[in-house]
């Protein structure tokens, strides 16, 4: 028996090889990033136009007259910065900026405050008595000169109102508004959230919301990218300061810093291939949601974390609608629902067996049909009720037999079960780079619950974790800490994130290599023809738990698999809940929609098929 494997901190012991001879990323294209740089230069320009027209504009004559009567006083003017830009891995906007209008109304310049405020409601698409609202006195009983009733009047309404104003101040004394003000509605051009892409990444995105103060209102982040990285993201606003109002020239005006932003490692085609193929899923297997996670298990970059249902982020009622329906069950459910995943935790549990020496290699197992690891209480049986008499490891997985994994757990030290259900992960967050985020928990407390743990209960996770903790067979042993920003943009510079990043050494490289070849011989059985995709080698395994909650009990359906195996490039995890289809077998909703997933990332990624790799390397030597 050899001995425990010492695991190695996060800034201790050595890299793995599939991670530390990993050539180098292909040099990141900065072309799209040019365009942001562009887009900053003209805010400058915008800028230095308007402080041009305060110094040209005839109305403004007699300010200046009164400006050169007292050369000390000092004002400013103040321009909203834009929140931060969200692209992905290849620069394309997911959250951006577009141009509206910040509205602002004279209460005392209303004559009929009811004519004008059915006009405003219809226009800006807003109820009536919410504008009656803001409308009214303050506590004092004062009316200020201007009330702010909107900040995203899009440049369409605008032209409406001032048509209605121009329609109202030809009226002369019969106007609901008085005719001589020109500051009845004020419009100030302002930068707000765009998102360009609709329900691309919406989970992984979040959402903004605006602030509810009266001056200089915030963009505020909520959920995903949004949330986690709010105080870079976070918009700012630049007073220009000058003497002698409106008499200005460009070299005084400081020119502000450009507005951060980060690149995501979400490729956006990986991304809403991945979306289309979770949605049919969900629709053909009569599903109630679902995820799917597409990443790279060398480094924990995350390249898709696909969600269905999901909200639209240019749609602000679509968003509403999804937080209503799905209450309480958070916005993201790749790292926020934990459940009991089933059998497709019977590779860590061999992991965890074959690494401490409890068993090896060579182990078979005679399968009566039930298991009696606690004695007469707690029987274990297999999923199909039968009894499927010796079977060496690979025969155990294919043929996904509880009773086997429930003995193998039993095999393993209690302490040593705990021990290395922490080191993969279990029942901690992940540390992702997205908010918010559940730490899952297991219990290997009780006899029970250790023979449990073997195929896939006592223990709750949420789907990135337990891709994670998968992640660290297919990549050599080694946790890594999984990630989606990949570079910031600060004061106009990219700077990378420090990803990525090994949390520790799990297995032995040399166990890992076992538990990979096993699961890959047993994806060739009949059980797993719904997953494998011609040309590839691949390893994973299928779970089907049921699971116990309120209002009703669920089934779910999960597969993880990688490849090609040796050198993987690609993990996909497919989790969906409650599928009424086909049983809601995982080997017969899960996989297939695996490797649909699969057959169109090898093209998208540009993986060959091993028999042109293998022509392609001797050809090149």
């Amino acid at each position: 028996m050899t001995a425990p494997v010492r695991f190695v901190p996060p800034d201790g012991g050595a890299a793995p090889p599939a991670v530390t001879q990993e050539p180098p990323p292909p040099a990141r294209s900065l072309g799209p990033f040019y365009a942001l740089a562009g887009l900053l230069g003209g805010l400058a320009l915008l800028i230095v136009l308007r402080l041009a027209w305060f110094q040209i504009d005839p109305q403004l004559a007699e300010f200046r007259r009164f400006a050169r009567q007292d050369r000390g006083y000092m004002t400013g003017e103040i321009f909203p910065l834009p929140r931060g830009w969200i692209t992905d891995r290849h620069g394309r906007v997911l959250a951006g900026a577009r141009l509206a209008y910040q509205l602002d109304v004279a209460p005392d310049a209303l004559r009929r405050p009811g004519e004008v405020v059915a006009v405003l409601a219809g226009v800006l698409e807003m109820p009536a008595d919410a504008l009656w609202a803001r409308l009214q006195p303050n506590e004092q009983g004062q009316m200020p000169p201007a009330v702010m009733l909107s900040y995203t009047v899009t440049p369409r309404q605008r032209a409406l109102l001032l048509e209605w104003w121009a329609r109202w101040a030809a009226l002369g004394d019969q106007a609901p508004i008085d005719p001589a003000r020109n500051d009845v509605f004020r419009f100030t051009p302002v930068l707000v959230r765009a998102y360009p892409e609709g329900d691309v990444a919406s989970n992984v995105v979040g959402f903004v919301t605006l602030s509810d103060r009266e001056t200089r209102p915030m963009w505020v982040g909520n959920f995903g990218v949004e949330e986690y990285y709010d105080r870079l993201l976070q918009q700012a606003w630049v007073t220009i300061p000058f003497y002698e109002p409106y008499r200005v020239t460009p070299d005084q005006v400081p020119l502000p810093e450009p507005p951060s932003g980060v690149v995501l490692t979400i490729d956006r085609d990986v991304q809403n291939l991945v979306e289309r193929i979770l949605d049919e899923a969900v629709e053909e297997y009569q599903a109630r949601r679902g995820v799917i996670i597409v990443l790279q298990p060398k480094t924990g970059a995350l390249l898709a974390v696909a969600m269905s249902p999901r909200p639209r982020l240019d749609d602000y009622e679509s968003v509403l609608q999804f937080l209503r329906r799905f209450e309480g069950q958070g916005w993201n459910w790749a790292v926020e629902h934990t459940y009991e995943p089933g059998s497709v935790m019977k590779p860590i549990m061999l992991s965890i067996a074959l690494d401490t020496g409890a068993i090896t290699p060579d182990f078979t197992y005679m399968d009566t049909g039930v298991e009696y690891p606690c004695g007469g209480s707690a029987p274990v049986y297999n999923w199909d009720y039968a009894a499927h008499m010796e079977q060496n490891i690979v025969g155990c997985l294919a043929n996904s037999l509880n009773t086997c994994f429930a003995n193998i757990a039993m095999q393993v030290a209690p302490e040593d079960v705990r021990r290395y259900m922490e080191a993969f992960g279990f029942g901690a967050p992940t540390g992702v780079d997205l908010a918010p985020e559940r730490a899952g928990m297991f219990s290997a407390a009780t006899c029970p619950d250790r023979s449990r743990l073997g195929f896939g209960y006592a223990v709750s996770v949420t789907p990135l974790q337990l891709a994670m903790a998968e992640a660290a067979i297919a990549n050599g042993g080694f946790l890594m800490r999984p990630y989606v920003v990949q570079a910031q943009l600060i004061n106009g510079r990219l700077v990378p994130t420090p990803y990525p990043q090994v949390v520790r050494q799990v297995l032995r490289p040399e166990t890992a290599a076992l538990v990979n070849d096993f699961l890959a011989r047993a994806m060739t059985h009949d059980t797993y023809e719904n997953a494998e995709v011609p040309g590839y080698t691949l390893a994973g395994k299928t779970g089907t738990a049921f699971n116990p909650r309120d209002p009703d009990d669920l089934l779910d359906a999960t597969m993880v698999g990688w490849g090609p195996v040796g050198d993987p490039q690609f993990l996909v995890l497919v989790w969906l809940e409650d599928p009424r289809a086909n049983d809601g077998w995982a080997s017969l909703t899960a996989a297939p929609t695996f490797r649909r997933v699969v057959e169109r990332l090898v093209v998208i990624l540009g993986i060959p098929p091993e028999g042109a790799r293998q022509e392609a390397a001797y050809q090149g030597r």
